[in-house]
Order: structure tokens, then C-alpha cells, then sequence
């Protein structure tokens, strides 16, 4: 037999998260994001982890004529 709840099921479910890093919109160099670092030149790493499982992706980002930089589709 099922408990039943007194909250709705909208409730129950988890907020979800905003996103730290904002794909639109770029960072600048005097504000390279947490878990972002910078490899050298036009490289960085990006790390995450979720649950035990630990992700680096490296990647290649691109600065525009307004200074912000912006991940490659090709990095």
C-alpha cells in the first residue's frame, strides 16, 4: 500500500538549477567562471561532477571584438 502525500506532485519535484555558465552569454577574462581554467592561449578546462563521477572537458573558446569569450563549436 502507497503513502499518500499531503504536498502536490508539483511541489515534490526538485527546482531545477540555473546553469552557472550562461553559453549566450560569454565570460570576460577578469571573470573566468568556477570550475573554468584557463590552459594557455585560447584553451581552457571545464570540470563537473555529478554523483562520484568526476568530468573534465577541454576545451577551445574564442574572445569577440567586445572581449568576451565564448566556447568553439570544433573545441
Amino acid at each position: 500500500m502507497k503513502r499518500t502525500s499531503s504536498e502536490s506532485a508539483s511541489s515534490a519535484t526538485p527546482a531545477k538549477k540555473p546553469s552557472i555558465f550562461n553559453n549566450t552569454g560569454g565570460f570576460t577574462a577578469d571573470s573566468i567562471p568556477q570550475h573554468h581554467y584557463h590552459l594557455g592561449e585560447d584553451d581552457y578546462a571545464v570540470v563537473s561532477d555529478f554523483g562520484d563521477v568526476l568530468n573534465v572537458h577541454i576545451r577551445k573558446f574564442r574572445t569577440n571584438e567586445n572581449g568576451r569569450i565564448f566556447p568553439t563549436k570544433n573545441g
